[in-house]
């Protein structure tokens, strides 16, 4: 488990009165610095949470957040059904992602699932992320997975299961121990898969599992520039190579995501090398782009130097930042976009020629424009890394069972 500062640690009281979670807790409050912590009755806890403020609008890590002390990290359970409590306040632990309103509100593709989530709050400190202050842990892992396990069998079109989207799970393995028990959850089932996603490299532990090729494992990997500027808090890159070629050695399908692509001077050069050493490693089934997006302009120095952004990509966002002005695609205009996936494609394309690529919350046109660079998209659906059903064997034939 990945070391964690925090100004406050808050535990529910029912953590205490439960041996396997109290179990978990012990051995991963040996990785916590604390100034002050606290047992709580369960209400108590909740209404911290919900302290911490609204869902929306949290302030991103920004430069300046690699070493700040988490505001709180709390561990709690979800109880016993029927009353299991959510996994945050305004997160549920079934939370449904809504690609009808992605693209109603924002103009971009998005396939509608649900994403299972037992962690919000992330222990690295990313400059472009939202969830660097508090991470809030559930512990019972076993009535956790025997939910996941009814949720799956009781939705059986969803095929592909993502896992903890607001936080990164393999950061807190093995002691959480909640990734072993999915993997051999999900090994399981006949069609069903789980999405490891992470930034991570704590995956010793899955190698000996008896997997059946139902969990696929996601990395987010930039090359060392980007990561020593943006992903300070993260393995460097060359640490998540390596769990990508453990796992791949270990018969998992692997997966990489380009995200976010920083375009920074020498941008091209860095993602050559990238790609070639992840093609050293083991070749991925699937490699999803997505530019840093979600960021105005004005907001854009907090989390990386103007100075370091590739010249003509910076001129671009200048000349397009009012009608980029609440794009989810901002800071760069469309058309930056697609040059930007077209550069990074045809370096995949070249060291990696049987890796399949996707885009991530992109808009329409800007899919378009990379022609065959991409699989083909259509109304009912296209393949990406975490979509409803893009299971390995969907990918292996480019989607068309969707059609």
């Amino acid at each position: 488990m990945e070391p964690l500062c925090a100004e406050r640690v808050v535990i529910a009281q029912s953590v205490l009165e439960h041996a396997p979670s109290k179990r978990r807790l012990d051995a991963m409050l040996a990785h916590v610095d604390c100034a002050r912590q606290d047992i709580v009755s369960d209400d108590e806890l909740e209404r911290l949470l919900t302290e911490l403020g609204p869902r929306a609008g949290r302030p991103r890590g920004g430069l300046g957040g690699r070493g700040r002390c988490k505001d709180l990290v709390a561990f709690a359970r979800f109880g016993a059904a029927p009353a299991v409590r959510e996994v945050f306040p305004g997160y549920s632990w079934r939370e449904l992602r809504n690609g009808k309103q992605q693209s109603e509100e924002h103009g971009v593709l998005c396939q509608t699932a649900i994403e299972v989530q037992s962690v919000v709050g992330c222990p690295f400190d990313c400059a472009y992320c939202p969830y660097t202050s508090f991470v809030c842990i559930r512990l019972d892992v076993e009535t956790f997975v025997d939910q996941v396990e009814a949720l799956v069998r009781a939705r059986p079109s969803q095929t592909l299961w993502k896992l903890n989207n607001r936080s990164d799970t393999l950061a807190l393995e093995p002691e959480y121990g909640l990734a072993a028990a999915l993997v051999e959850r999900f090994a399981t089932f006949d069609e069903a898969m789980l999405l490891l996603y992470s930034k991570g490299d704590s995956v010793e532990h899955l190698t000996t599992l008896a997997h059946n090729q139902r969990t696929a494992a996601s990395f987010t990997i930039t090359p060392d520039p980007i990561a020593a500027l943006l992903e300070q808090g993260a393995p460097p890159p060359s640490a998540r190579i390596a769990a990508l070629g453990a796992l791949h050695r270990a018969g998992y399908p692997t997966r990489v995501r380009f995200s976010p692509i920083a375009p920074l001077k020498g941008f091209r050069e860095a993602y050559d090398d990238l790609a070639k050493r992840i093609a050293a490693a083991g070749s991925p089934e699937l490699i999803t782009m997505w530019t840093l997006s979600m960021v105005e302009l004005a907001e854009l120095p907090s989390i990386v130097p103007l100075d370091q952004l590739d010249a003509a990509v910076l001129a671009e966002a200048r000349a397009g930042e009012e009608s980029m002005r609440g794009d989810k695609g901002a800071p760069f205009p469309p058309a930056t976009r697609a040059r930007i996936y077209r550069d990074v494609a045809e370096i995949v394309r070249a060291r990696l020629p049987a890796t399949k690529l996707s885009l991530c919350l992109e808009a329409p046109a800007v899919w378009d424009a990379l022609g065959d660079l991409l699989p083909a998209r259509w109304r009912d659906g296209f393949v990406c890394n975490c979509g409803p059903r893009a299971t390995s064997e969907l990918i292996r034939i480019g989607g068309e069972r969707v059609r």
